[in-house]
């Protein structure tokens, strides 16, 4: 049956309301990064992308409006990582698209080139100053009255990342392979390693006057830490893994009494505080929160939830209400469709799958709200990550189609503790994919939702797995979509970009191991399990981090194997679909491919 897709929302056919548009769902417009000015906080520096085109605005707080700061186009970031612009005395430092740094007044803006042409990232402005990064590899000085360059690193890290000023001199992060920087990474400076803890991930260093703080998990959990040796100590996260720069997962008050911090409670979020004298920690507002600065004016975040599109807020610090939270502006929202009360934007149900050997595997459950039985479980990539409860539009769409959704959380997760992360060394093929299987198997027992009906989803790492479950499990599972999917995962050694170059060490082994359990755990030499189930295979002919021919090389080798596959190239994409003709046929697609092949009476295309 073709997908039928009835423009807008609130409409009616006949008496039945239409659904979400795909076109309801293709965010094109995100306010992102905030940044108050350090003197002047009635003015709020955003990032807005419209259209995928990043451009640099500045909201002006007592009246409103909101005005184009500069005609160049910068680098875009993910919704709650920065390392895009900050303050500049009165005016504006910022990164292009094209890896310039922009310096910005009230003269104009002057471009400055990178070290030999190279491209720069997270700009932390000084005293005349400006540090950034070059090629995740070097810490660079810019002199900006003279723009002279000058290398600040020792070269004693091939990994480095943000960047600040602590004591007039500046401070980073820096790890080296085979860790990933949520393995092991050091607070370094010019003059040597500032912490040298084995086996510890540092993050997020900040500074304010002599005092420095960062997050680690010495303890355990990613938890704030302070110089002199106080920690934030509980049994949650307080920050995500570090795929991008400058996450802002914590703030100090501007009387350095306070921190404030966004907790990760399986999932759910929560901004708390803790008093720095007592220890006292009080729970301020509930969601998820990213990119917090705290002014006199009151504290500014990236907020979103399962039911809140992101938006940029202000929270009045000064007035907390009777139960300790505090008053909440809303100062700017980034998706243009309306989803205010929208049925489909719902909170998901925590579960708990025990696998067999008494580990529960975390897993969140969105439910329908006019369920038809079919059940999508959707794998996060990574594989070191998660999904928070944060705005999904997708899945929004598709539950406003009848579909719930699981979401598990395999050991290698974040949001759960080192312990839990670590427990995938060597494992990957083989624990996350039994994890997901176990969570499939419980929900399907509990909640009443059958094999017939249920199919696996998951994009890149979380390809992987799905199509793991696929062909270790297939019993559980009626069809596959796999986007971007590693299906060998020994050639990721050879041709995957520098910063995932050494991850298979972390996740499988040394090359030797990696090679013999690639043969037994890599989908492509699978493909006789694989020919059980449909499958769907979409993926961009210019991906750099999983190259196009590890879906080809499975698509050719299930069919030769007798199995039903499509796949589907998408022209110009990476690793992400970006076009939003792309995006639209992704979701019809995938859509039209299920109702073929989920035989529950009762799902079929919306009409």
């Amino acid at each position: 049956m073709s997908p039928t897709v009835v423009p807008g929302v609130g409409t009616t056919v006949g008496s039945v309301e239409a659904p979400l548009a795909v076109e309801n769902v293709l965010v094109r417009r995100e306010f992102l990064e905030p940044r108050p000015h350090p003197v002047e906080p009635w003015r709020l520096a955003v990032v807005e992308v419209l259209d995928r085109e990043a451009r640099l605005g500045e909201l002006n707080l007592r009246t409103g409006s909101i005005r184009t700061v500069s005609t160049r186009l910068l680098r875009s970031s993910r919704t709650l990582w920065g390392g895009v612009h900050d303050w500049l005395g009165g005016g504006h430092v910022a990164v292009t698209a094209e890896g310039e740094l922009l310096l910005i007044d009230e003269v104009g803006e002057r471009s400055v080139a990178g070290p030999g042409g190279r491209p720069v990232s997270s700009p932390a402005p000084g005293d005349g100053a400006v540090l950034v990064i070059v090629d995740q590899a070097e810490v660079w000085r810019l002199d900006v009255a003279r723009e002279e360059w000058t290398r600040v690193d020792r070269g004693a890290h091939e990994f480095v990342a943000d960047p600040v000023w602590w004591r007039g001199s500046p401070l980073w992060v820096g790890w080296n392979p085979p860790h990933m920087p949520w393995d092991e990474t050091h607070l370094v400076t010019p003059s040597g390693v500032l912490t040298a803890v084995p086996e510890r991930q540092v993050q997020q260093p900040r500074a304010w006057g002599d005092r420095l703080g960062w997050i680690d998990d010495a303890g355990g959990w990613l938890n704030v830490v302070l110089h002199d040796g106080r920690r934030v100590a509980e049994p949650f996260e307080h920050a995500m893994p570090s795929w991008g720069e400058r996450q802002r997962s914590w703030c100090v008050s501007p009387d350095g009494a306070h921190v404030a911090f966004a907790r990760n409670e399986r999932g759910f979020g929560r901004l708390c505080t803790v008093d720095l004298a007592t220890g006292t920690v009080t729970d301020r507002a509930k969601a998820v929160h990213g990119q917090l600065s705290w002014t006199t004016e009151g504290l500014y975040a990236v907020r979103t939830g399962g039911r809140t599109p992101p938006q940029i807020v202000r929270y009045d610090t000064a007035n907390p209400k009777a139960d300790g939270s505090w008053p909440r502006t809303t100062l700017l929202v980034g998706p243009e469709f309306d989803f205010d009360d929208h049925p489909a934007l719902v909170e998901p149900e925590l579960i708990g799958a025990v696998a067999d050997d008494g580990t529960v595997i975390p897993a969140r459950l969105y439910r329908a709200p006019e369920a038809h039985g079919g059940l999508l479980c959707w794998v996060h990539g990574g594989p070191t990550d998660q999904w928070t409860v944060s705005f999904e539009p997708r899945f929004a769409w598709w539950l406003d189609r009848g579909w719930s959704i699981l979401v598990p959380d395999h050991r290698g997760s974040t949001g759960h503790g080192r312990a839990f992360t670590v427990a995938m060394r060597g494992e990957w093929g083989r624990l996350d994919v039994d994890d997901v299987a176990t969570v499939v198997a419980h929900v399907q027992r509990t909640y009443g939702f059958e094999p017939v009906a249920t199919a696996v989803l998951g994009g890149s790492a979380g390809g992987l797995t799905a199509l793991g479950v696929a062909a270790s499990h297939s019993a559980l599972l009626a069809a596959v979509v796999a986007a971007y999917p590693v299906t060998d995962i020994a050639a990721l050694d050879h041709v995957t970009h520098r910063f995932e170059a050494h991850y298979n060490r972390t996740l499988m082994g040394d090359v030797d191991e990696t090679r013999r359990k690639s043969l037994e755990r890599s989908p492509l030499h699978r493909a006789e399990r694989l020919a059980v189930l449909p499958l769907l295979l979409l993926h961009g002919d210019i991906d750099p981090v999983v190259p196009v021919d590890q879906s080809r090389r499975l698509a050719e080798a299930v069919r030769t194997a007798g199995g039903d596959v499509e796949l589907v190239v998408y022209e110009g994409e990476g690793h992400g679909f970006r076009r939003p003709e792309n995006k639209r046929d992704e979701y019809l697609r995938t859509e039209a491919f299920l109702v073929r092949h989920l035989s529950r009476r009762g799902i079929a295309s919306p009409m």
